[in-house]
């Protein structure tokens, strides 16, 4: 059974601009219903279970059965969110999208604290995708497997590329997040907390996107590497971490050798064949030996030249890119 957001406010033309924007855009797995009545509320509550509740603190709530809401949160006018309600409180004058985030993203880590927790030897996986020549194909893969691991688990996406391309709908490549996390990075020693205030959400996949110039990438050294990955597995507030890695510099290189696997994705053809050969043959060279059970060659295959971009997910979801994701990872 689908899970139901429900938001519940007596202004109409609040409710109905929210509910028309879910009507446009829905980029979680719930259904949607809005309720501007009391006693419309608690008669649907009578026959149905509701995920989360949002409902505006602008209202005096009566006395009703709320066994069957699992959260509620409040929106507020104050920018203020020190009012001690028993409810988490959502500002309310602020987009939609950005209301979503913040619930969803509470939400989410309510939920984890509330599955099994995993067995020591089950520790954080940090996969590494990475193309000696960048595509789009190559790109989508990266993000169709980070998507596909988060229907079932807590998952960061890192976009580390020269170049990127608002390639979907849900990844934001207007920010600079990544710049202004790896100058946080050379300068900082505690860093999960500024990388968690820049990162973007799409479900239950966190990503970390946005430059504001390639170099900035090549400006990362193996000693940050080191850095950044050590306290992702000291905090292990993820159950994987992927990133996709489109150049190749000596960080890449140290963050494929402490990854826990390295997907190399190459295109079948006699030209990229033989660079991924020659990469083998200079990380080698670096001491990094490329090894059987942690190093996997992906082939993907060419797709129809895209109309446009950027795609929207089911246009991902039809893409060659997500089929070879969901072969790899053994989904039906």
């Amino acid at each position: 059974m689908e899970k139901i957001f429900a938001l519940y406010d007596s202004d109409i033309f609040y409710a109905t601009r929210f509910l028309e924007y879910f009507q446009r855009k829905n980029e979680y797995d719930i259904e949607i219903t809005a309720f501007t009545r009391m006693e419309s509320l608690e008669e649907f509550l009578r026959l149905h279970p509701i995920e989360i509740l949002l409902e505006s603190d602008q209202i005096t709530r009566k006395d009703f059965n709320s066994q069957n809401i699992k959260y509620i949160y409040q929106l507020t006018d104050k920018l203020c969110k020190d009012t001690d309600t028993g409810y988490p409180l959502v500002y309310k004058y602020q987009s939609a999208k950005e209301i979503m985030e913040e619930i969803m993203a509470d939400y989410l880590k309510k939920e984890n604290k509330t599955r099994i927790n995993y067995e020591s030897t089950n520790q954080m996986q940090i996969i590494s995708v990475f193309s000696p020549l960048p595509s789009i194909q190559k790109m989508s893969f990266a993000w169709s497997i980070s998507s596909l691991l988060s229907e079932q688990n807590k998952v960061l996406f890192v976009m580390l590329d020269l170049f990127p391309i608002p390639l979907f709908n849900p990844l934001d490549h207007t920010s600079q997040s990544i710049t202004e996390f790896i100058y946080y990075l050379k300068e900082n020693s505690n860093i999960t907390v500024k990388m968690e205030s820049l990162l973007g959400r799409n479900g239950n996949l966190s990503y970390l996107a946005g430059i504001l110039n390639g170099a900035d990438i090549l400006s990362l050294s193996k000693e940050d590497m080191r850095k950044w990955t050590q306290e992702l597995r000291r905090h292990n507030d993820y159950q994987t971490v992927v990133f996709y890695l489109g150049c190749y510099t000596e960080a890449m290189a140290e963050l494929m050798n402490i990854s826990d696997t390295v997907l190399v994705t190459i295109m079948d053809n006699p030209y990229e064949i033989a660079v991924q050969k020659e990469w083998e043959r200079q990380m080698n060279q670096l001491g990094i030996p490329i090894k059987q059970e942690i190093f996997q060659t992906i082939g993907l295959q060419g797709e129809e030249e895209l109309g446009h971009i950027p795609l929207t997910i089911q246009e991902l979801m039809n893409s060659d890119s997500w089929t070879e994701a969901r072969r790899y990872l053994n989904y039906s």
